[in-house]
């Protein structure tokens, strides 16, 4: 039996990103906010920018859906900005795992704006994980 790719990609994002957390707390023992969020906003734009060189499939601004992805591009580096900073004050056992609940936002927003249906096991799910907010902010 052969593991699919999506699953391979999700392992291997799933790891990175649990790095990425550690990492981010750790440089924040030395380092103020400001200088961990540019220091590392920089190495993600050189990843970008590699991987952009790599395809030279070149922009395509004539395309409409560009300008969404600009728009997710702004509301991903302004969340960065509120995230670093909430690493910064609080513990990463609690702040990560909480701003990890970000697709339950995009759950109800695809529900309401764009028309997409769950089933019952799937909105539990929502509501457990919401539980999960609230217990992981109780102190």
């Amino acid at each position: 039996m052969s593991i699919p790719s999506w699953l391979t990609y999700s392992l291997i994002c799933l790891v990175l990103w649990g790095l990425w957390g550690l990492v981010l707390k750790i440089a924040y023992k030395g380092l103020p906010w400001i200088h961990v969020y540019f220091l590392s906003s920089l190495a993600s734009f050189t990843i970008a920018l590699i991987v952009f060189l790599i395809h030279r499939n070149g922009l395509n601004f004539s395309n409409k859906l560009s300008y969404i992805a600009l728009l997710a591009g702004v509301f991903s580096s302004s969340g960065y900005i509120f995230f670093v900073k909430a690493l910064e004050k609080g513990e990463a056992s609690i702040v990560l795992p909480l701003t990890a609940m970000y697709p339950a936002i995009t759950v109800v927003l695809a529900l309401i704006l764009l028309g997409e249906k769950i089933n019952v096991y799937q909105a539990i799910g929502i509501v457990l994980a919401l539980i999960a907010v609230v217990l992981l902010s109780m102190e």
